[in-house]
């Protein structure tokens, strides 16, 4: 989670959360805050349930089983939002998606899009580009890098 410092009040948003495994890395960091975990798969949402059960039941995590583009929040912004190896932001930079996540965020809000090869396969240059492109598209300016393996593209709203 070094990508993303969130505040202990933070309200975070993961896209494509998948089982919850950065949602329960998520949680413990944000006393005060509150993660909300989106993913179109009832079947790996239902062992986020399980993983996730303590901070479901103290209401400091919420799940939500629908696609990006149906999914407008409670009507307040996130602080962050996070997606990993959500390959829709980098296969079509013209598509919806990095619109959908900058407008779900607060002013000065961060963007963290993170992606893992698979094992023993180099970092495809297309994805930092598409990536980067898609939050372009936005008006918001990207940075790169990788970290432990990992490749990433993270922006800020302008705040």
């Amino acid at each position: 989670m070094a990508l993303l410092d969130p505040a202990p009040d933070a309200r975070v948003l993961e896209v494509g959360c998948g089982v919850g495994h950065a949602l329960a890395l998520l949680a413990p960091r944000l006393p005060e805050g509150h993660v909300t975990g989106l993913d179109r798969s009832a079947s790996a949402l239902g062992h986020a349930e399980g993983r996730l059960r303590r901070w479901l039941e103290e209401g400091r995590v919420d799940l939500q089983h629908r696609e990006l583009s149906a999914f407008h929040g409670d009507g307040r912004g996130y602080d962050a939002v996070l997606a990993v190896n959500v390959n829709a932001f980098w296969t079509d930079p013209t598509g919806p998606e990095a619109s959908r996540v900058v407008d779900l965020l607060l002013p000065g809000g961060d963007v963290v899009l993170a992606w893992e090869p698979p094992p023993g396969h180099d970092e495809d240059p297309r994805v930092r580009q598409g990536a980067s492109a898609a939050l372009a598209r936005t008006g918001v300016r990207a940075e790169h890098g990788t970290t432990d393996g990992v490749l990433w593209v993270r922006a800020r709203v302008p705040g």
